[in-house]
Formats: C-alpha cells, structure tokens, sequence
C-alpha cells in the first residue's frame, strides 16, 4: 500500500491536504511535516494546507485557496479517518482521497486508499515511516514538525509500550538529527502565559464517580469568566485530574459555543475507547473524546465510565 500511495503522489501535480478539526500537535505535525517532505522532494508540484486555527509552536499559516483548485486534484486527510472530524470539507471535491491514520476508528469517507497504523503513536510517526520508507529528503522543517507531532501524541513519551517504543525512538532519533531545538516544543508545552496558569485555578476541583472517575463540567460563563480560549479549557485542563492513585479514568467535560458537549476522556492502565465510539466518537485506548449534545448525555457517559472503572477494579482484585 505505500507503494501505492507514493504512486498516486508522483501522478497529480496539485495535492491538497487536510487534518481533523481544533488541531492538537499530531494534527499540526502530520500535516505541515508531509506538506514540507512533498515540497522537498517534488518541488515542482503544488502542495496546500487547509484547516482551522489553534496554537503551534512552528509556522502554520493555512493555504486560502479556492474550490476549483480541487479539480483534478489528490486529497489527503491526516490524523483523523471521520468525515464529521475533518477541517474544510472540500476533500470531496477532489478526485481521489487518500486517508492516513492511526487511531483505532474505522473509516466512513469513501477513500481510495485508507492507510492505518493503530500500532504507531502517532500520524506524525506514520508521516515520517512513510518519508524513510520512500527514500525522501527530509530537512529541518519537515523534522520538526513530525517530531512536535510524535512528541504530543507519545504524551511526551508516556504512552509508549513495548510493541511501539522501539519505533518511536528510533523515528524521532532520525528526525533529531536535522538538527531540532527539543526544547522550543517542550517550552510550547510547559510555559504558559500568567492569565492560564492564573485560570487553571477555576478548573482545580473535580468530581468522583462511585468508583474513582474524576470528572468536571465546563460551561460557556466559567471559561468567559477565566478569560481562556475553549482549547485551553477543554483540552488543556482534563490533566489536571491525572496522576491520582485511587483515580483510573478521567474526563473533561466543556461547552462550546454551539452548545455542544466536547468530552475529553483519559485513562491509566484500561481502554475506553469503546465507549468514546459509543458516544460517536473515538481515539485511542486512553486519551479519545467524543462530541456530545447536553451535560445530561455526559451524565450518562460517567456512568458507562464508572461500569469500566468498576471491572477494572474487580479484575485487579480477584
């Protein structure tokens, strides 16, 4: 299948890629990493970006371009294979799509090639295997945001085990060697601004579920009242209740503006996954999110999360 794919890239000249929405650092990563490895290594071709906004430590100026630029045109979405997750739905307007992922969600947008790694980590990681596997050039530019994607993804390493860890090494000791300042993205990711470190304080206290799973509701008056944006609220504040012996599952629940319920769902040592697809939503064994329609479906969600948390005791304690 990368055989394939390689040949699709070689026989369009015009290659459009996109990624999921309110993009994370594998989002970012995956995508501005293949634009960069396809300008290099075909520099006579053109290459655009397309998506919504959020924070990224590199460049990441999206490509405004326009609906007939899609004629004729090879599509790729990265990092997410659900047609509801992906910025900009023009990729319909391609001739051929190409997805690349590796969460463990099937696909329901119709591609010409689906390409799936739930083994890796991340897409950055697929992204950059694929670069090697093809004998690309790569440079600094496209290492680094590979290596930013594989860095977000990991959890900073975290999540590695012993069927992925020697692969993550090794790709992200390649990509090092251009050169990488690790430390501009660690500091992306531990420095703050005082207004969010200040904020973080409105979003301190939790609740817990009969069996240990800690959660909190988040709505539209109290992230107006910390003064933070919704991805710093809803994605950037569910860690705070990790790292609690007695707390196996835990999940961040905020308002957006529409009025809907983004659920963001973590775990140490228990898949719930599962129950993020439940919910129409998906990810990985444990970090996955759902979007949900009231604070009362998350009550819901609570309790099939607490079920979880109560076999996973009863297991461990037989």
């Amino acid at each position: 299948m990368e055989k394939q794919i390689l040949e699709k890239i070689k026989s369009y000249q015009t290659i459009i890629i996109h990624r999921h929405t309110r993009p994370d650092l594998d989002a970012y990563g995956s995508q501005l990493g293949f634009r960069s490895l396809l300008k290099l290594n075909f520099p006579e071709k053109q290459i655009y970006v397309v998506g919504d906004d959020q924070n990224y430590p590199f460049d990441h100026t999206m490509d405004e371009i326009s609906d007939d630029l899609y004629e004729g045109a090879l599509a790729f979405v990265l990092d997410t294979a659900e047609a509801k997750l992906v910025s900009d739905d023009r990729y319909k307007l391609a001739k051929e799509l190409i997805v690349i992922d590796h969460h463990l969600n099937d696909t329901n947008l119709n591609p010409a090639i689906f390409y799936k790694n739930e083994k890796w980590i991340s897409c950055s990681e697929i992204i950059a295997d694929l670069g090697l596997k093809w004998g690309f050039k790569f440079d600094k530019e496209a290492a680094g945001h590979m290596l930013a994607g594989i860095i977000g993804d990991s959890g900073r390493f975290n999540y590695i085990n012993k069927d992925n860890g020697e692969h993550v090494f090794y790709i992200s000791s390649v990509l090092m060697s251009y050169g990488i300042d690790i430390k501009e993205i660690y500091d992306y990711l531990y420095i703050e601004p005082l207004v969010k470190r200040k904020g973080r304080v409105l979003f301190s206290d939790f609740q817990l579920s009969e069996n240990n799973v800690a959660y909190r509701f988040n709505d539209q008056a109290l992230i107006e009242k910390s003064g933070l944006d919704f991805f710093s609220v809803s994605r950037g504040m569910v860690n705070g209740m990790a790292g609690i012996k007695e707390v196996p599952i835990w999940a961040n629940f905020t308002e957006n503006e529409k009025g809907e319920i983004i659920a963001e769902l973590r775990s140490r040592n228990i898949s719930i996954v599962d129950i993020a697809k439940k919910y129409g939503g998906g990810g990985h064994a444990n970090a996955c999110g759902a979007t949900l329609q009231s604070f009362d479906e998350a009550l819901l969600m609570i309790k099939d999360l607490d079920e979880r948390a109560k076999l996973y005791d009863t297991q461990n304690n037989l």
